[in-house]
């Protein structure tokens, strides 16, 4: 990596902790197949040699692969990720039952739904989203609490 000006002297692989797993909002693995965590979002798994144990120039056809993937990822594909739902949807649904018995028989489901909704899609586009879900789910209950929920409304 110091090859092309990237510096790993110091750095260690890290499993991905459990925040990083339910709040991603998508996910590429390297040849893991079913042994990688659980991220619930899309997972995109690329068959990509493990370099450990490997010669140099081995290494070097790996990290190439990479690049060339991660620049067709940005090149191609960054469109469709950023309006990729999955996360969002899944977001959505762990919050929906706690609201759902919370506010039962005060908010319909429907009516439950589309606040939820809506509060989080006001978070689609924030570039890191790892406190969106506990901050979205407060604003939820503060709004469907209210005499009127303000997002109901606008809807």
């Amino acid at each position: 990596m110091g090859e092309v000006g990237i510096d790993l002297a110091t750095r260690r692989p890290q499993r991905l902790t459990v925040e990083q797993q339910l709040h991603a909002d998508w996910a590429v693995t390297l040849a893991c197949g079913g042994t990688c965590p659980f991220v619930p979002t899309t997972v995109e798994d690329w068959d990509i040699a493990d370099p450990a144990g490997l010669t140099v120039a081995e290494t070097r056809l790996i990290r190439d692969q990479i690049e060339l993937r991660v620049r067709d990822l940005i090149d191609h594909r960054l469109e469709a990720i950023r309006s990729d739902r999955t996360a969002h949807q899944r977001r959505l649904a762990s919050l929906l039952p706690g609201l759902v018995e919370q506010f039962a028989g005060r908010r319909s489901d429907a009516e439950i739904r589309l606040c939820a909704d809506a509060i989080l899609a006001q978070y689609i586009d924030v570039p890191v989203r790892s406190f969106i879900l506990p901050l979205a789910h407060r604003q939820i209950r503060d709004c469907l609490a209210a005499d009127v929920c303000h997002v109901l409304e606008a809807v």
